[in-house]
């Protein structure tokens, strides 16, 4: 097989990361692009460059150089489960959404209309979210529920969906979009819930704190292991036809049931630490989102791999090895 030059925005992000490993190991060239790549690259197996996806010129000008054969775009401006701090203004907010709007959906826009003109042989993927179908009506979800989404951050990635299958099916651009539900790693960024609890399972386990603090210990996800994610979205550039798929575990888990497991990992009851504090403002009830992939499988014969708990102990264990020796 002749080796495929690949493009991954957002390289250095969770999914990124754990991708361009994934396409390195099966003999691509590999070029990732962020905002800020960082001083030391380490081993990362790629080439790694500045670009703000929301610069069109720039957008146009490295598709043009580099006229990949399969591009992944990860590259986003998003939220976290807990509010980001600094936005508690109508103009930072409003300063907010705009750099959402600009990246998650004019970016996507910028990167589909240059590979159109410099690279059209380019297979894409586009990062979705579960985030499209807002309330959702039903759970699980299919690729047919209606999307109706709630969120700036849901309107974006319903609108660059619909982008995507504007460019493959008026356009013929080989593009599909994986929509991505709760994916976790140890390589999840602080500000997450996993990644709050798996620290703090650690950190009370060698009594560095003594409790950690959740918005909704009942809140229930449906959550993934990201290596085994983006395996499903190498895969989904290989088929023949391209069509959008859910990549789910297709399993819920609530919040206090990540602390049990966590907490069990370390020998403790998560009863005894997990503490709740209710928000300021509840939110209506709603039924979760929760990822039906039986096209997903029986169109890629791909099935998660890796289970529930022994994700949880995978995130404990890296923030084990972060605090050192015990």
């Amino acid at each position: 097989m002749q080796r495929r030059r690949v493009l991954v925005t957002g390289a250095t992000g969770q999914d990124g990361s754990y991708l361009i490993e994934h396409l390195a190991a099966r003999g691509d060239e590999v070029f990732g692009v962020c905002r800020h790549p960082p001083a030391e690259q380490g081993q990362v197996p790629a080439s790694l460059r500045a670009l703000d996806v929301g610069d069109h010129d720039s957008v146009h000008e490295l598709i043009g150089e580099l006229k990949p054969d399969q591009c992944y775009h990860f590259a986003a401006h998003h939220h976290s489960s807990k509010a980001r701090p600094g936005l508690d203004s109508p103009r930072a907010l409003s300063d907010d959404e705009s750099r959402s709007f600009q990246v998650n959906l004019l970016g996507t826009h910028a990167l589909l209309a240059a590979l159109r003109e410099h690279a059209p042989h380019c297979r894409v993927f586009l990062a979705g979210s579960c985030h499209v179908y807002g309330n959702p009506p039903v759970t699980p979800q299919t690729e047919d529920t209606p999307m109706v989404p709630d969120s700036l951050y849901g309107i974006c990635k319903l609108a660059s969906l619909h982008l995507g299958r504007q460019y493959r099916e008026r356009h013929g651009l080989y593009c599909v979009t994986g929509i991505l539900y709760n994916h976790e790693s140890p390589r999840r960024p602080r500000g997450f819930v996993t990644t709050e609890l798996a620290r703090a399972a650690a950190e009370v386990s060698r009594g560095k704190r003594s409790e950690v603090t959740v918005l909704d210990p009942d809140a229930r996800v449906d959550w993934g292991f990201a290596p085994d994610y983006v395996e499903a979205m190498a895969l989904m550039l290989e088929q023949s036809v391209p069509e959008d798929c859910i990549l789910a575990s297709g399993a819920l888990h609530s919040v206090r049931d990540f602390a049990r497991v966590a907490f069990a990992h370390v020998g403790l009851d998560a009863a005894d630490y997990l503490k709740h504090s209710a928000p300021a403002q509840r939110k209506p009830s709603r039924l979760p989102y929760s990822g039906d992939i039986s096209r997903t499988v029986e169109r890629l014969g791909w099935r998660p791999k890796t289970s529930f708990e022994q994700l949880v102990r995978a995130m404990v264990d890296h923030h084990l090895k972060a605090l050192g020796p015990a």
